[in-house]
Protein backbone atom coordinates (compact mmCIF):
# COMPACT_ATOMS: atom_id res chain seq x y z
CA UNK A 1 0.00 0.00 0.00
CA UNK A 2 2.82 2.39 0.87
CA UNK A 3 6.38 2.60 -0.41
CA UNK A 4 8.45 -0.34 0.78
CA UNK A 5 12.15 -0.42 1.62
CA UNK A 6 14.72 -3.22 1.38
CA UNK A 7 16.55 -1.92 4.46
CA UNK A 8 16.33 -3.67 7.84
CA UNK A 9 12.92 -3.34 9.46
CA UNK A 10 13.91 -0.80 12.14
CA UNK A 11 15.70 1.40 9.63
CA UNK A 12 12.78 1.16 7.22
CA UNK A 13 10.34 2.22 9.95
CA UNK A 14 12.45 5.24 10.81
CA UNK A 15 12.86 6.13 7.15
CA UNK A 16 9.10 5.85 6.63
CA UNK A 17 8.59 8.24 9.52
CA UNK A 18 11.05 10.89 8.37
CA UNK A 19 10.78 10.60 4.60
CA UNK A 20 8.56 13.41 3.26
CA UNK A 21 6.98 11.40 0.48
CA UNK A 22 6.06 8.44 2.67
CA UNK A 23 4.65 10.74 5.31
CA UNK A 24 2.56 12.45 2.63
CA UNK A 25 1.31 9.04 1.55
CA UNK A 26 0.33 8.12 5.09
CA UNK A 27 -1.57 11.36 5.65
CA UNK A 28 -3.30 10.92 2.28
CA UNK A 29 -4.46 7.45 3.31
CA UNK A 30 -5.73 8.79 6.67
CA UNK A 31 -7.70 11.52 4.91
CA UNK A 32 -9.15 8.98 2.48
CA UNK A 33 -10.46 6.97 5.44
CA UNK A 34 -11.80 10.17 7.00
CA UNK A 35 -13.63 11.10 3.78
CA UNK A 36 -15.34 7.70 3.59
CA UNK A 37 -16.27 7.73 7.29
CA UNK A 38 -17.66 11.25 6.96
CA UNK A 39 -19.94 10.00 4.16
CA UNK A 40 -21.51 7.63 6.68
CA UNK A 41 -22.25 10.39 9.22
CA UNK A 42 -24.32 12.73 7.07
CA UNK A 43 -26.67 13.59 9.93
CA UNK A 44 -24.10 15.53 11.90
CA UNK A 45 -22.94 19.08 11.31
CA UNK A 46 -20.16 21.32 12.56
CA UNK A 47 -20.40 25.10 13.07
CA UNK A 48 -17.88 27.04 10.96
CA UNK A 49 -17.97 30.86 10.82
CA UNK A 50 -21.56 30.85 11.99
CA UNK A 51 -22.72 28.31 9.39
CA UNK A 52 -23.72 24.72 10.05
CA UNK A 53 -21.99 22.43 7.57
CA UNK A 54 -21.85 18.66 7.33
CA UNK A 55 -18.70 16.72 8.06
CA UNK A 56 -18.90 15.24 4.57
CA UNK A 57 -18.63 18.78 3.20
CA UNK A 58 -15.58 19.65 5.29
CA UNK A 59 -13.38 16.54 5.13
CA UNK A 60 -13.18 16.34 1.29
CA UNK A 61 -11.85 19.91 1.27
CA UNK A 62 -9.15 18.82 3.71
CA UNK A 63 -8.18 16.01 1.35
CA UNK A 64 -8.05 18.30 -1.68
CA UNK A 65 -6.12 20.90 0.31
CA UNK A 66 -3.61 18.25 1.34
CA UNK A 67 -3.17 17.13 -2.26
CA UNK A 68 -2.25 20.73 -3.12
CA UNK A 69 0.70 20.70 -0.70
CA UNK A 70 2.82 18.32 -2.80
CA UNK A 71 3.98 19.05 -6.35
CA UNK A 72 3.23 15.54 -7.62
CA UNK A 73 -0.26 15.22 -6.16
CA UNK A 74 -1.03 18.80 -7.15
CA UNK A 75 -0.12 18.07 -10.76
CA UNK A 76 -2.18 14.87 -10.69
CA UNK A 77 -5.18 16.80 -9.33
CA UNK A 78 -5.03 19.40 -12.10
CA UNK A 79 -4.77 16.60 -14.67
CA UNK A 80 -7.85 14.99 -13.13
CA UNK A 81 -9.78 18.21 -13.73
CA UNK A 82 -9.51 17.43 -17.46
CA UNK A 83 -10.98 13.94 -17.11
CA UNK A 84 -14.14 13.70 -19.25
CA UNK A 85 -16.31 12.66 -16.28
CA UNK A 86 -15.14 15.69 -14.29
CA UNK A 87 -15.70 17.99 -17.28
CA UNK A 88 -19.28 16.79 -17.84
CA UNK A 89 -20.09 17.06 -14.15
CA UNK A 90 -18.52 20.53 -14.17
CA UNK A 91 -20.85 21.49 -17.03
CA UNK A 92 -23.80 20.24 -14.97
CA UNK A 93 -22.70 22.33 -11.98
CA UNK A 94 -22.20 25.37 -14.22
CA UNK A 95 -25.71 25.00 -15.61
CA UNK A 96 -27.06 24.90 -12.05
CA UNK A 97 -25.39 28.27 -11.50
CA UNK A 98 -26.91 29.69 -14.71
CA UNK A 99 -30.43 28.43 -13.92
CA UNK A 100 -30.15 29.79 -10.39
CA UNK A 101 -29.04 33.24 -11.51
CA UNK A 102 -31.96 33.39 -13.95
CA UNK A 103 -34.83 32.04 -11.86
CA UNK A 104 -34.04 31.59 -8.16
CA UNK A 105 -36.03 33.91 -5.87
CA UNK A 106 -33.30 33.52 -3.20
CA UNK A 107 -29.68 33.18 -4.21
CA UNK A 108 -28.76 32.44 -0.59
CA UNK A 109 -31.05 29.40 -0.48
CA UNK A 110 -29.58 28.09 -3.72
CA UNK A 111 -25.99 28.92 -2.82
CA UNK A 112 -25.80 26.24 -0.13
CA UNK A 113 -26.51 23.45 -2.62
CA UNK A 114 -24.35 25.03 -5.32
CA UNK A 115 -21.43 25.10 -2.90
CA UNK A 116 -22.11 21.46 -2.04
CA UNK A 117 -22.02 20.52 -5.72
CA UNK A 118 -18.67 22.30 -6.12
CA UNK A 119 -17.31 20.31 -3.16
CA UNK A 120 -18.55 17.12 -4.85
CA UNK A 121 -16.76 18.17 -8.03
CA UNK A 122 -13.50 18.72 -6.15
CA UNK A 123 -13.88 15.40 -4.34
CA UNK A 124 -14.47 13.55 -7.62
CA UNK A 125 -11.35 15.10 -9.16
CA UNK A 126 -9.35 14.37 -6.00
CA UNK A 127 -10.24 10.70 -6.03
CA UNK A 128 -9.50 10.35 -9.75
CA UNK A 129 -6.12 12.01 -9.23
CA UNK A 130 -5.05 9.16 -6.93
CA UNK A 131 -5.07 6.70 -9.83
CA UNK A 132 -4.97 3.08 -8.64
CA UNK A 133 -4.74 4.27 -5.04
CA UNK A 134 -8.42 5.24 -5.30
CA UNK A 135 -9.03 1.63 -4.27
CA UNK A 136 -8.43 2.88 -0.72
CA UNK A 137 -11.90 4.45 -0.85
CA UNK A 138 -13.49 1.19 -1.97
CA UNK A 139 -11.65 -0.90 0.62
CA UNK A 140 -12.76 1.45 3.41
CA UNK A 141 -16.35 1.64 2.25
CA UNK A 142 -16.95 -2.09 2.06
CA UNK A 143 -15.38 -2.55 5.49
CA UNK A 144 -17.98 -0.22 6.97
CA UNK A 145 -21.10 -2.07 5.80
CA UNK A 146 -20.93 -4.91 8.33
CA UNK A 147 -20.77 -2.86 11.54
CA UNK A 148 -23.18 -0.32 10.09
CA UNK A 149 -25.69 -2.98 9.07
CA UNK A 150 -25.60 -4.77 12.42
CA UNK A 151 -25.82 -1.48 14.32
CA UNK A 152 -28.92 -0.53 12.33
CA UNK A 153 -30.70 -3.77 13.07
CA UNK A 154 -29.78 -3.56 16.77
CA UNK A 155 -31.00 0.05 17.01
CA UNK A 156 -34.28 -0.91 15.31
CA UNK A 157 -34.93 -3.79 17.73
CA UNK A 158 -33.97 -1.85 20.87
CA UNK A 159 -35.99 1.26 19.98
CA UNK A 160 -39.17 -0.69 19.20
CA UNK A 161 -39.00 -3.27 21.98
CA UNK A 162 -38.38 -0.46 24.51
CA UNK A 163 -41.38 1.41 23.04
CA UNK A 164 -39.24 4.49 22.46
CA UNK A 165 -37.37 4.28 25.74
CA UNK A 166 -33.97 4.11 24.01
CA UNK A 167 -33.86 5.43 20.46
CA UNK A 168 -30.30 6.43 19.39
CA UNK A 169 -29.72 5.91 15.69
CA UNK A 170 -33.42 5.78 14.82
CA UNK A 171 -36.22 8.03 13.60
CA UNK A 172 -39.89 7.69 14.41
CA UNK A 173 -42.05 7.06 11.35
CA UNK A 174 -45.37 8.62 12.32
CA UNK A 175 -47.18 7.11 9.35
CA UNK A 176 -46.43 3.55 10.49
CA UNK A 177 -45.87 4.29 14.19
CA UNK A 178 -42.55 2.47 14.12
CA UNK A 179 -38.92 3.40 14.83
CA UNK A 180 -36.68 2.95 11.79
CA UNK A 181 -32.89 2.71 11.77
CA UNK A 182 -30.77 5.45 10.24
CA UNK A 183 -27.72 5.18 12.57
CA UNK A 184 -25.58 8.22 11.65
CA UNK A 185 -27.14 8.85 8.24
CA UNK A 186 -29.54 11.63 7.34
CA UNK A 187 -32.52 9.26 7.17
CA UNK A 188 -33.42 5.60 6.93
CA UNK A 189 -33.69 5.53 3.12
CA UNK A 190 -30.22 7.04 2.71
CA UNK A 191 -28.80 4.60 5.28
CA UNK A 192 -30.19 1.59 3.42
CA UNK A 193 -29.15 2.88 0.00
CA UNK A 194 -25.55 3.35 1.11
CA UNK A 195 -25.51 -0.23 2.41
CA UNK A 196 -26.81 -1.50 -0.93
CA UNK A 197 -24.29 0.37 -3.10
CA UNK A 198 -21.21 -0.65 -1.13
CA UNK A 199 -22.44 -4.25 -0.96
CA UNK A 200 -22.74 -4.39 -4.75
CA UNK A 201 -19.09 -3.33 -5.05
CA UNK A 202 -18.19 -6.09 -2.61
CA UNK A 203 -20.11 -8.63 -4.71
CA UNK A 204 -18.11 -7.54 -7.77
CA UNK A 205 -14.92 -8.77 -6.14
CA UNK A 206 -15.98 -12.28 -7.13
CA UNK A 207 -15.10 -14.09 -3.95
CA UNK A 208 -11.75 -12.41 -3.31
CA UNK A 209 -13.06 -11.37 0.14
CA UNK A 210 -15.11 -14.46 0.92
CA UNK A 211 -15.20 -14.15 4.69
CA UNK A 212 -16.21 -10.51 4.62
CA UNK A 213 -18.74 -11.17 1.85
CA UNK A 214 -20.32 -13.94 3.92
CA UNK A 215 -20.61 -11.72 7.00
CA UNK A 216 -21.93 -8.80 4.94
CA UNK A 217 -24.53 -11.09 3.35
CA UNK A 218 -26.15 -11.37 6.78
CA UNK A 219 -25.43 -7.92 8.20
CA UNK A 220 -26.60 -5.83 5.24
CA UNK A 221 -30.05 -7.44 4.78
CA UNK A 222 -30.61 -7.19 8.54
CA UNK A 223 -29.66 -3.52 8.37
CA UNK A 224 -32.20 -3.04 5.59
CA UNK A 225 -34.83 -4.72 7.77
CA UNK A 226 -33.92 -2.27 10.51
CA UNK A 227 -34.33 0.66 8.13
CA UNK A 228 -37.75 -0.66 7.03
CA UNK A 229 -36.90 0.55 3.52
CA UNK A 230 -38.81 -1.37 0.89
CA UNK A 231 -37.04 0.36 -1.99
CA UNK A 232 -33.65 -0.86 -0.78
CA UNK A 233 -34.74 -4.50 -1.08
CA UNK A 234 -35.83 -3.89 -4.66
CA UNK A 235 -32.61 -1.98 -5.47
CA UNK A 236 -30.40 -4.75 -4.11
CA UNK A 237 -32.30 -7.44 -6.03
CA UNK A 238 -32.33 -5.36 -9.23
CA UNK A 239 -28.60 -4.67 -8.96
CA UNK A 240 -27.79 -8.36 -8.52
CA UNK A 241 -29.97 -9.34 -11.48
CA UNK A 242 -28.34 -6.75 -13.76
CA UNK A 243 -24.84 -7.74 -12.61
CA UNK A 244 -25.41 -11.46 -13.11
CA UNK A 245 -27.16 -10.87 -16.43
CA UNK A 246 -24.17 -8.99 -17.85
CA UNK A 247 -21.63 -11.45 -16.45
CA UNK A 248 -23.52 -14.54 -17.67
CA UNK A 249 -23.92 -13.07 -21.16
CA UNK A 250 -20.23 -12.25 -21.24
CA UNK A 251 -19.29 -15.76 -20.12
CA UNK A 252 -21.58 -17.31 -22.72
CA UNK A 253 -20.28 -15.06 -25.50
CA UNK A 254 -16.64 -15.75 -24.69
CA UNK A 255 -17.21 -19.38 -23.61
CA UNK A 256 -15.28 -18.84 -20.38
CA UNK A 257 -16.17 -19.53 -16.78
CA UNK A 258 -15.46 -16.67 -14.41
CA UNK A 259 -14.02 -17.69 -11.09
CA UNK A 260 -16.03 -16.70 -8.05
CA UNK A 261 -18.84 -15.14 -10.08
CA UNK A 262 -21.65 -16.88 -8.20
CA UNK A 263 -20.23 -16.74 -4.69
CA UNK A 264 -21.29 -13.21 -3.76
CA UNK A 265 -24.76 -13.28 -5.31
CA UNK A 266 -25.57 -16.71 -3.83
CA UNK A 267 -24.52 -15.92 -0.26
CA UNK A 268 -26.28 -12.56 -0.49
CA UNK A 269 -29.48 -14.24 -1.71
CA UNK A 270 -29.25 -16.58 1.27
CA UNK A 271 -28.72 -13.59 3.54
CA UNK A 272 -31.78 -11.83 2.14
CA UNK A 273 -33.86 -14.96 2.71
CA UNK A 274 -32.59 -15.19 6.29
CA UNK A 275 -33.34 -11.51 6.94
CA UNK A 276 -36.83 -11.87 5.46
CA UNK A 277 -37.40 -14.88 7.71
CA UNK A 278 -36.26 -12.87 10.72
CA UNK A 279 -38.61 -10.04 9.71
CA UNK A 280 -41.61 -12.39 9.64
CA UNK A 281 -41.05 -13.66 13.18
CA UNK A 282 -40.34 -10.28 14.79
CA UNK A 283 -42.93 -8.99 17.25
CA UNK A 284 -45.52 -6.62 15.85
CA UNK A 285 -44.35 -3.02 16.06
CA UNK A 286 -46.14 0.28 15.68
CA UNK A 287 -49.23 0.19 13.51
CA UNK A 288 -49.10 -3.62 13.31
CA UNK A 289 -49.17 -3.84 17.09
CA UNK A 290 -52.18 -1.51 17.29
CA UNK A 291 -54.05 -3.69 14.82
CA UNK A 292 -52.99 -6.89 16.57
CA UNK A 293 -54.25 -5.81 20.01
CA UNK A 294 -58.00 -5.64 19.23
CA UNK A 295 -57.83 -8.72 17.04
CA UNK A 296 -56.26 -10.69 19.89
CA UNK A 297 -59.11 -9.77 22.27
CA UNK A 298 -61.85 -10.47 19.75
CA UNK A 299 -60.59 -13.82 18.56
CA UNK A 300 -59.45 -16.88 20.45
CA UNK A 301 -57.21 -17.97 17.59
CA UNK A 302 -54.01 -16.13 16.89
CA UNK A 303 -51.87 -16.62 13.85
CA UNK A 304 -48.21 -15.87 13.45
CA UNK A 305 -47.45 -13.05 11.01
CA UNK A 306 -46.77 -14.37 7.54
CA UNK A 307 -45.16 -11.22 6.19
CA UNK A 308 -42.60 -8.73 7.54
CA UNK A 309 -43.78 -6.50 10.33
CA UNK A 310 -44.06 -2.75 9.76
CA UNK A 311 -43.35 -0.90 6.54
CA UNK A 312 -41.69 -3.81 4.72
CA UNK A 313 -44.99 -5.65 4.48
CA UNK A 314 -46.96 -2.67 3.19
CA UNK A 315 -46.87 -2.26 -0.59
CA UNK A 316 -49.26 0.58 -1.37
CA UNK A 317 -48.87 2.31 -4.74
CA UNK A 318 -51.50 4.96 -4.00
CA UNK A 319 -51.22 5.96 -0.34
CA UNK A 320 -48.42 6.03 2.21
CA UNK A 321 -45.00 7.34 1.27
CA UNK A 322 -45.53 6.71 -2.44
CA UNK A 323 -48.73 8.73 -2.39
CA UNK A 324 -46.88 11.57 -0.67
CA UNK A 325 -44.22 11.59 -3.38
CA UNK A 326 -46.89 11.70 -6.07
CA UNK A 327 -48.38 14.80 -4.45
CA UNK A 328 -44.94 16.45 -4.36
CA UNK A 329 -44.42 15.65 -8.04
CA UNK A 330 -47.81 17.15 -8.92
CA UNK A 331 -46.93 20.35 -7.05
CA UNK A 332 -43.60 20.54 -8.86
CA UNK A 333 -45.24 19.97 -12.25
CA UNK A 334 -47.30 23.13 -11.85
CA UNK A 335 -44.10 25.18 -12.05
CA UNK A 336 -42.57 23.31 -14.98
CA UNK A 337 -43.86 24.93 -18.14
CA UNK A 338 -42.54 27.20 -20.86
CA UNK A 339 -38.94 28.31 -20.33
CA UNK A 340 -38.85 26.80 -16.85
CA UNK A 341 -39.49 23.34 -18.26
CA UNK A 342 -36.36 23.64 -20.41
CA UNK A 343 -34.14 25.80 -18.24
CA UNK A 344 -35.36 25.00 -14.73
CA UNK A 345 -36.52 27.06 -11.76
CA UNK A 346 -33.18 27.43 -9.97
CA UNK A 347 -31.31 25.06 -7.68
CA UNK A 348 -33.05 24.13 -4.42
CA UNK A 349 -35.99 26.50 -4.91
CA UNK A 350 -39.00 24.20 -4.53
CA UNK A 351 -39.20 24.97 -0.80
CA UNK A 352 -39.42 28.69 -1.59
CA UNK A 353 -42.58 28.17 -3.59
CA UNK A 354 -44.37 25.24 -1.95
CA UNK A 355 -45.22 23.78 1.45
CA UNK A 356 -45.10 20.09 2.17
CA UNK A 357 -48.33 18.40 1.04
CA UNK A 358 -50.59 18.12 4.07
CA UNK A 359 -48.29 20.26 6.25
CA UNK A 360 -49.08 23.97 5.85
CA UNK A 361 -46.20 26.19 6.88
CA UNK A 362 -43.58 23.46 6.45
CA UNK A 363 -41.24 24.19 3.49
CA UNK A 364 -41.54 21.51 0.84
CA UNK A 365 -38.71 19.51 -0.61
CA UNK A 366 -38.33 17.20 -3.61
CA UNK A 367 -36.73 13.88 -2.71
CA UNK A 368 -37.09 12.19 -6.11
CA UNK A 369 -33.96 12.75 -8.21
CA UNK A 370 -35.55 12.93 -11.72
CA UNK A 371 -38.20 15.39 -10.53
CA UNK A 372 -35.63 17.29 -8.49
CA UNK A 373 -33.28 17.75 -11.46
CA UNK A 374 -36.09 18.61 -13.87
CA UNK A 375 -37.49 21.20 -11.46
CA UNK A 376 -34.13 22.80 -10.64
CA UNK A 377 -32.37 22.84 -14.02
CA UNK A 378 -34.99 21.70 -16.53
CA UNK A 379 -34.64 19.43 -19.54
CA UNK A 380 -31.19 20.89 -20.28
CA UNK A 381 -29.94 19.84 -16.84
CA UNK A 382 -31.56 16.43 -17.16
CA UNK A 383 -29.76 15.89 -20.47
CA UNK A 384 -26.46 16.91 -18.87
CA UNK A 385 -27.07 14.40 -16.08
CA UNK A 386 -27.82 11.68 -18.64
CA UNK A 387 -24.59 12.66 -20.39
CA UNK A 388 -22.73 12.27 -17.11
CA UNK A 389 -24.05 8.73 -16.66
CA UNK A 390 -23.08 7.81 -20.23
CA UNK A 391 -19.61 9.30 -19.78
CA UNK A 392 -19.08 7.36 -16.56
CA UNK A 393 -20.10 4.07 -18.18
CA UNK A 394 -17.78 4.73 -21.13
CA UNK A 395 -14.81 5.25 -18.81
CA UNK A 396 -15.36 2.25 -16.56
CA UNK A 397 -12.72 -0.47 -17.18
CA UNK A 398 -14.20 -3.34 -19.16
CA UNK A 399 -13.85 -5.79 -16.28
CA UNK A 400 -15.96 -3.61 -14.02
CA UNK A 401 -18.75 -2.67 -16.45
CA UNK A 402 -21.26 -5.32 -15.28
CA UNK A 403 -21.20 -3.96 -11.73
CA UNK A 404 -21.18 -0.39 -13.06
CA UNK A 405 -24.50 -0.99 -14.83
CA UNK A 406 -25.81 -2.71 -11.70
CA UNK A 407 -24.86 0.27 -9.52
CA UNK A 408 -26.44 2.71 -11.96
CA UNK A 409 -29.70 0.76 -11.92
CA UNK A 410 -29.70 0.41 -8.13
CA UNK A 411 -28.83 4.08 -7.62
CA UNK A 412 -31.48 5.24 -10.09
CA UNK A 413 -34.15 3.15 -8.38
CA UNK A 414 -33.13 4.39 -4.92
CA UNK A 415 -32.84 8.03 -6.01
CA UNK A 416 -36.27 7.93 -7.61
CA UNK A 417 -37.70 7.47 -4.12
CA UNK A 418 -35.10 9.36 -2.06
CA UNK A 419 -32.34 11.36 -3.72
CA UNK A 420 -28.83 11.34 -2.28
CA UNK A 421 -27.35 13.01 -5.33
CA UNK A 422 -25.57 15.73 -3.35
CA UNK A 423 -24.11 13.38 -0.74
CA UNK A 424 -20.42 12.52 -1.01
CA UNK A 425 -21.04 8.77 -1.16
CA UNK A 426 -22.47 9.24 -4.67
CA UNK A 427 -19.18 10.64 -5.97
CA UNK A 428 -17.03 8.20 -4.03
CA UNK A 429 -18.93 5.30 -5.60
CA UNK A 430 -18.70 6.90 -9.05
CA UNK A 431 -14.95 7.43 -8.77
CA UNK A 432 -14.55 3.86 -7.51
CA UNK A 433 -16.19 2.59 -10.69
CA UNK A 434 -13.98 4.51 -13.11
CA UNK A 435 -10.67 4.13 -11.25
CA UNK A 436 -7.97 2.12 -13.08
CA UNK A 437 -7.49 -1.50 -12.09
CA UNK A 438 -4.72 -2.40 -9.68
CA UNK A 439 -2.09 -4.96 -10.70
CA UNK A 440 -3.78 -7.57 -8.50
CA UNK A 441 -7.18 -6.95 -10.09
CA UNK A 442 -5.76 -6.96 -13.58
CA UNK A 443 -3.95 -10.23 -12.94
CA UNK A 444 -7.11 -11.98 -11.74
CA UNK A 445 -9.36 -10.53 -14.45
CA UNK A 446 -7.21 -10.40 -17.58
CA UNK A 447 -7.95 -13.99 -18.50
CA UNK A 448 -11.62 -13.03 -18.82
CA UNK A 449 -10.93 -10.38 -21.46
CA UNK A 450 -9.92 -10.56 -25.07
CA UNK A 451 -6.57 -9.00 -26.12
CA UNK A 452 -8.40 -6.06 -27.72
CA UNK A 453 -10.24 -5.31 -24.48
CA UNK A 454 -7.05 -5.60 -22.45
CA UNK A 455 -5.41 -3.08 -24.78
CA UNK A 456 -8.37 -0.71 -24.45
CA UNK A 457 -8.28 -0.91 -20.66
CA UNK A 458 -4.53 -0.30 -20.64
CA UNK A 459 -5.00 2.79 -22.80
CA UNK A 460 -7.74 4.09 -20.48
CA UNK A 461 -5.64 3.46 -17.38
CA UNK A 462 -2.68 5.37 -18.83
CA UNK A 463 -4.75 8.41 -19.84
CA UNK A 464 -3.01 11.49 -18.37
CA UNK A 465 -6.08 12.33 -16.30
CA UNK A 466 -6.16 8.99 -14.43
CA UNK A 467 -2.52 8.02 -14.05
CA UNK A 468 -2.24 9.57 -10.60
CA UNK A 469 1.16 9.17 -8.96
Amino acid sequence: MFVHSTEPRRAASWRTFVDGRDRHELVTFALVVAVVVSSFVGRYVVAIAGYNVRWEQVVPLLLVGWLMTDARTRAAFFRALTHPVVLVFGAFVAWNVVATLMFSPSLGKSASILAWLVIDLLLLAGIISLGTRAIWFENTGIRCVVPWGMAGFAAFIVANTSHGGFTPGTDFDGMYQVYVARITSQEANIYASILVLWTLLLVARKGRDRVWMSVAAIAVPLGIVGSQTRTAVFCLAAGLIVYLGFEVMRSYRERRNRRGLWFGPVVLAVGIAVAYGVATILPSFGEDALRAAPSATSSSTSAEPSEPSGKLGDIDLEGGNIGFRIEVAKAAARDMHGANLWLGNGTNTFSLRHDQPGSPGVPGHIIMLPVQILYDVGIVGLLLLAGLVITVLRHVPWQRRPIAFAVVVAFAAAATMTSMFWFSVTWIIMASLIRPLTDEERGSEDEDCSPDRRSADHAAATHPAVKGL
